[in-house]
């Protein structure tokens, strides 16, 4: 495996776990727990940067 095929895999993981983040995140927004609503906007945003290393 180089490092090409490694940090493909790397940035899968991480896109995951913001994905999971940002599921987590909107359930407390619903569940009206105290969240700070930049937070979530910032996780979308790292997402596509992500997804776009991904895609590139």
């Amino acid at each position: 495996m180089n490092n090409q095929e490694m940090d493909l895999n790397n940035l899968q993981e991480e896109i995951m776990q913001l994905k999971k983040q940002l599921v987590i995140l909107r359930m407390k927004r619903k569940t009206n727990q105290k969240i700070e609503a930049h937070i979530i906007k910032k996780t979308q945003h790292k997402i596509c940067q992500l997804l776009t290393l991904h895609y590139s």
